[in-house]
């Protein structure tokens, strides 16, 4: 679900893009029943929520079962807003800064911003007094330092989704065609082995794109991703680059001087040149989805949790899919704070928002009814866990539905899964967060309000060169120098400078490493 990256890695755990549509519910009631008084006498809050599905005009009808649940368990009227991907963080941003009413929000890779610009209210007394129950399974499922991550000069400002949150990088590939090539996913141990399967791929299906970008605008092959996982990169919570550390040395570099790095895109040059990229790979606008789902390409990188993700990408495309991991996950801030629930500090009704956030993270009714709607209609109950369409119906056709939001809300454990996810791979996704390895830095935030010019000149840097990089169309012989200039004529050695300062006051006042 790369930020531009960090967000498309991120996203890309449960993701496909979805529709760009509004809608929102709510009003006061005037009819004198008992329920309908405690409607009238409940706080209402704002609770915007990103869908990757079809989005609906008309919400009332869950936002009403929602609120069923919500004023009689804890007071609360729930004013349910959905945004697609792309119009969230717009909408939710002009809502803090019109003075619009909006309580609870997820900050979608923009953690730090949000604090930085005193947007979020600090949630340490509300969490001690309303949000003891969501605090004590974040622990059970992370680890007591969970909330590190989202924690800055003491005070804790956000409560991250409780999902499976470590996501190793997987090859994503169509088995029919891996078949047909003559190669089994016994013959996939790393990221070494798939020159020669793209090869026979190519050989075989000539039509085919053995690989291809999993996002587009800019385009990422995960590459960064890979990176990061095999040699153990941390970015220190800003994704520009321009300032990481590498293993446990401390040392702030540029991560576009390295050589992790050049050999990273080298390795996309040659597979571009011989012709396992299309040639647009930069620019497409095509997702790798899309291409898979049409017979187009054979092959992506993607970081997903637990190991049922191709049963997933098989029913949205139609196709025999399969993952195989070749790089593992590496534990930064950055991994638990990115997609984390924020109240903003304008709310009127902050204890109202947390003991709303509290419910969504242990009520297994409430979370449901986000996610998959109403039971009968949107869903069928198959088992304890699962859950399908109704006979006749699809994500597209049902009234309702936020079923590839999971990993985006609440505590995945109480989640519903859909038909044919094996349970056991939710387990093992909880139980990798806490075996998975962490960065030493783990906890540390960079604050970038000295360096803001600097990172903002960083970053059209790097949109301007890492796509044709990573994609392999730029030579990164003579790419590289020109990118590495670019960047520190933005400012980068201010930006790894204040990196280095910074980390070294956070190690200090851990006690050293």
């Amino acid at each position: 679900m790369n930020r531009k990256k960090g967000l498309a890695a991120l996203l890309m755990s449960v993701a496909l893009t979805g529709s760009v549509l509004t809608a929102c519910s709510g009003g006061s009631d005037s009819s004198s029943t008992p329920d309908d008084d405690k409607s009238v006498k409940a706080e209402e809050i704002v609770f915007a929520l990103p869908s990757f599905n079809r989005i609906p005009d008309d919400l009332s009808k869950v936002t009403d079962a929602i609120n069923a649940i919500t004023v009689d368990k804890i007071g609360v009227k729930v004013d349910f807003r959905v945004y697609g991907p792309a119009d969230y963080m717009q909408k939710v941003n002009l809502a803090l800064q019109s003075g619009e009413k909006m309580d609870v929000f997820t900050t979608l890779g923009q953690f730090s911003n949000y604090v930085s610009k005193s947007q979020v209210a600090p949630l340490d007394d509300l969490l001690a007094e309303h949000g003891k129950e969501m605090t004590a399974i974040l622990e059970k499922d992370f680890g007591p330092d969970m909330l590190k991550a989202t924690t800055i000069n003491g005070h804790i400002y956000g409560i991250p989704v409780n999902k499976g949150m470590a996501l190793p990088v997987s090859f994503v590939y169509n088995a029919d065609m891996l078949k047909e090539a003559g190669y089994s996913a016994d013959d996939i141990g790393s990221v070494d082995d798939l020159a020669e399967i793209f090869e026979a791929v190519k050989k075989k299906h000539p039509d085919v794109v053995p690989f291809g970008p999993i996002n587009v605008n800019p385009s990422d092959t995960n590459l960064i991703n890979l990176l990061k996982g095999i040699h153990k990169v941390d970015f220190l919570t800003d994704t520009t680059g321009a300032g990481v550390v590498v293993g446990n040395d401390g040392k702030v570099v540029n991560f576009y001087e390295t050589d992790i790095f050049k050999n990273g895109v080298q390795m996309m040059r040659d597979w571009y040149n011989k012709g396992y990229l299309q040639k647009d790979a930069a620019t497409t606008t095509i997702t790798s989805s899309e291409m898979l789902a049409s017979g187009r390409e054979f092959s992506f990188l993607g970081g997903y949790g637990g190991k049922e993700v191709g049963k997933t990408i098989s029913a949205q495309t139609g196709k025999n899919v399969e993952t195989k991991r070749i790089a593992p996950f590496y534990f930064d801030t950055s991994a638990v704070n990115s997609v984390s629930w924020m109240v903003s500090s304008t709310s009127k009704a902050p204890e109202a928002a947390v003991k709303f956030l509290n419910l969504l993270y242990t009520d297994e009714q409430l979370i449901n009814t986000i996610l998959y709607g109403i039971e009968g209609e949107d869903y069928v109950k198959v088992d304890e866990h699962h859950v399908k369409f109704p006979e006749g119906k699809d994500a597209n056709t049902v009234s309702y539905t936020a079923m590839i939001s999971t990993g985006v809300v609440g505590s995945e454990s109480l989640q519903y899964q859909f038909e044919g996810i094996d349970w056991s791979d939710v387990e093992l996704k909880l139980k990798e967060n806490k075996e998975t390895e962490r960065s030493p830095y783990f906890g540390f935030i960079f604050d970038p309000s000295k360096v803001k010019t600097q990172i903002s000149a960083v970053n059209n840097v790097v949109n301007q060169y890492l796509p044709g990089l990573v994609t392999g169309s730029l030579d990164p012989e003579t790419t590289i120098p020109k990118f590495v200039k670019a960047l520190n004529d933005a400012g980068a050695a201010d930006v790894i400078k204040s990196k280095q300062e910074q980390l070294d006051q956070w190690i200090a006042s851990q006690g050293g490493q």
